[in-house]
């Protein structure tokens, strides 16, 4: 649903969400924007550690989170993809 996310890939509880310009033609971003750095802080003024490598954002919890953490998990990348999407505008 957000059109700056490429691809999601996954393995395991390990997650992958790439940052893209364009969600079609999977444009990159423009490096200068850092829009890794963008979700991370913004995630991590929010409680929830996520691990850019570049514009890739990456979920790696413990096997015995809660459902309830999951959720505040999804939750807050979700709103740290519409801080890159307002910040890379």
């Amino acid at each position: 649903a957000h059109g700056h996310v490429g691809e999601v890939r996954q393995a395991g509880m390990i997650l992958a969400i790439e940052l893209v310009a364009d969600k079609h033609t999977r444009a990159a971003l423009d490096p200068a924007r850092r829009a890794g750095l963008v979700a991370y802080r913004h995630a991590l003024e929010r409680g929830v550690l996520l691990r850019p490598l570049g514009d890739v954002l990456y979920w790696m919890p413990p096997y015995c989170i809660e459902e309830a953490e999951l959720q505040t998990l999804a939750t807050v990348t979700a709103s740290a993809i519409d801080a890159v999407q307002r910040a890379c505008a």
